[in-house]
């Protein structure tokens, strides 16, 4: 079951701004990435920090004994790096205006994470990487480890983001932590944007008749809950906002929204790590990295 309320916009709204740097995080491959960085720079007045690093090479072993692996070839592979950057760089951004770049060796995770915490950035910006199934299974995705222990917000840019968002959508379950990730979204709207708020639930498989009464007045609920849940968002001037509720798995019917209507991203918040539930593979965020053919912003809670 699905309904869609009208359309409407709010003219009493937040001050809604990115106030640190966005670094970006990019390996051999992610020129698309860098193309949806500068995108986004004027948004942070052009303070863009480009981030990559080099994973040592396995050493290898002879009778049980390690090969050291020679410091040359290291520096080598670095320097290929900033070279290849350096030109991915030169094509996106003037010479006058060229963004920081480094280069480390390192876990490209634990890497990024402590710039970012250090240069207090407003934003992460990664590639959705397509990996092997077991990868997948696995949820080493460098994407999915940063999310998951990252308390900043990730873009994780899938297929070309030739302009600011216009098509949005934003997952909600009425927490704080769905809260957040709609307004981190805010800033990004390009002027004229649709926000598509959508509510997923799934009632239970029961003969119980308790049970049917509880989720018939939450089912009930809902409508008040998205017209509270929009009213506090407080969207900016010329920003339509559409609600829409569905039932059914979570990313499924997310992903299904957003390709009915052609979104650019969609939004979804993280809970903290103390919880147990986003480290499986059935989580919502994890889900919606694996399946959605649109980027995905992030939200990690405060």
């Amino acid at each position: 079951m699905s309904s869609t309320l009208a359309a409407f916009s709010h003219s009493d709204h937040a001050p809604s701004r990115l106030t640190g740097p966005i670094v970006v995080s990019i390996g051999e491959n992610g020129a698309h990435v860098l193309r949806a960085a500068a995108v986004l720079a004027p948004l942070v007045h052009d303070r863009v920090h480009v981030y990559s690093a080099i994973e040592p090479r396995r050493a290898e072993t002879t009778d049980g004994e390690p090969i050291a692996v020679a410091t040359d070839l290291e520096e080598s592979r670095k320097e290929s790096r900033v070279k290849h950057l350096s030109a991915g760089l030169a094509e996106v951004r003037s010479t006058e205006c060229r963004w920081p770049l480094e280069v480390e060796h390192g876990d490209p995770v634990s890497g990024l994470l402590r710039r970012a915490s250090e240069l207090d950035a407003a934003l992460v910006m990664v590639g959705i990487g397509r990996q092997r199934p077991m990868d997948r299974l696995l949820g080493g995705e460098t994407t999915l480890r940063v999310i998951r222990h990252t308390c900043c917000p990730v873009l994780a840019v899938n297929g070309e983001l030739q302009r600011r968002p216009r098509s949005v959508v934003v997952a909600t379950d009425f927490s704080p932590q769905s809260m957040r990730a709609a307004r981190t979204a805010l800033p990004l709207l390009a002027a004229g944007s649709t926000l598509h708020v959508v509510h997923v639930w799934q009632p239970t498989i029961t003969d119980d008749p308790q049970v049917h009464g509880i989720e018939k007045m939450y089912s009930r609920s809902i409508t008040a809950r998205l017209v509270r849940f929009v009213a506090d968002l407080r969207t900016p001037p010329g920003v339509s906002v559409r609600t829409e509720v569905r039932e059914g798995r979570g990313a499924t019917q997310l992903i299904a929204y957003a390709n009915e209507h052609r979104a650019d991203l969609i939004v979804a918040g993280r809970r903290g790590p103390d919880t147990i539930a986003h480290a499986f593979v059935g989580s919502v965020t994890t889900s919606l990295l694996r399946g959605a053919t649109c980027s995905v912003l992030v939200a990690p809670e405060r």
